[in-house]
């Protein structure tokens, strides 16, 4: 993926998908990190010029789709804004391959366009307010259930950012915070589901309120062996003891003497 233009021509220096899921794992988080992301990855794909096919395969590698549709709203937002008399957005940042030409110099500009927009996207991706941190610092308690965990979510998007938890983009961040903040053993079992990214809130709740419940489950049969092992402890009789009050023929003998 990916080639310098040259004299001649175009040349294509391909990166290819393993090199770009390897860089996955060194990516940080676009929730949080947005800029961060945005760098990593303008280094990662360095000074080369990508087709629209090239940059749409990375973007599906690196981000899910509700993640690239944000990105992408974030770059024509961004493109619309500075350039007023200029093509729409949709026509800078395409859904479909329009099938620009590297070796014709209008189209190699709009790949180095849609290549800029993508980044600055990511960027812009993710609404930033002065309280940021506390709409987006909060862990799960360990006996917080899930739905009340989820709600707590809700209030701090409202309360402390300019988030709508309820809009298409507030959704996004409302699911990765619920699942990556959530409790190690609720956050593992809902990674392992195949594309949680894609999954609905609701979805990812009931799936969470599995684990919760499994939890609490096993913490009841805990306590009830332990009711059950103290309760038979109390009412063993200790061994090698006699009736109370009466004495054996032994002890009365050894007495006399």
């Amino acid at each position: 993926m990916g080639g310098a233009a040259g004299g001649v021509g175009f040349v294509n220096a391909p990166l290819t998908a393993s090199e770009v899921r390897n860089f996955k794992k060194e990516l940080g988080n676009l929730v949080e990190d947005p800029i961060g992301v945005s760098n990593q990855i303008d280094q990662f794909l360095g000074p080369n010029t990508y087709t629209w096919e090239e940059l749409s395969s990375i973007l599906k590698i690196l981000f899910s789709a509700e993640e690239s549709r944000m990105i992408r709203t974030a770059g024509m937002r961004i493109w619309e804004r500075e350039n007023r008399m200029g093509p729409p957005g949709e026509y800078k940042l395409p859904v479909v391959d329009p099938r620009w030409n590297p070796n014709r110099e209008e189209d190699r500009r709009s790949m180095e366009d849609y290549r800029k927009l993508m980044i600055r996207g990511i960027k812009e991706s993710v609404p930033r307010s002065s309280n940021t941190k506390l709409a987006f610092d909060s862990m799960q308690g360990k006996d917080e259930t899930p739905a009340t965990w989820l709600n707590r979510l809700r209030k701090n998007f409202q309360l402390y950012s300019s988030i709508d938890p309820d809009s298409p983009e507030g959704q996004i961040l409302l699911k990765t915070q619920f699942v990556t903040k959530s409790w190690p053993d609720i956050r593992r079992k809902i990674e392992k589901m195949e594309d949680w990214q894609e999954k609905g809130v609701n979805e990812l709740l009931r799936e969470a309120l599995r684990v919760y419940l499994r939890r609490e489950e096993e913490k009841t049969k805990a306590k009830a062996r332990i009711i059950v092992a103290v309760a038979r402890e109390s009412i063993k009789a200790p061994s090698g003891q006699g009736l109370p009050g009466k004495k054996t023929l032994n002890q009365r003998g050894k007495e006399r003497k």
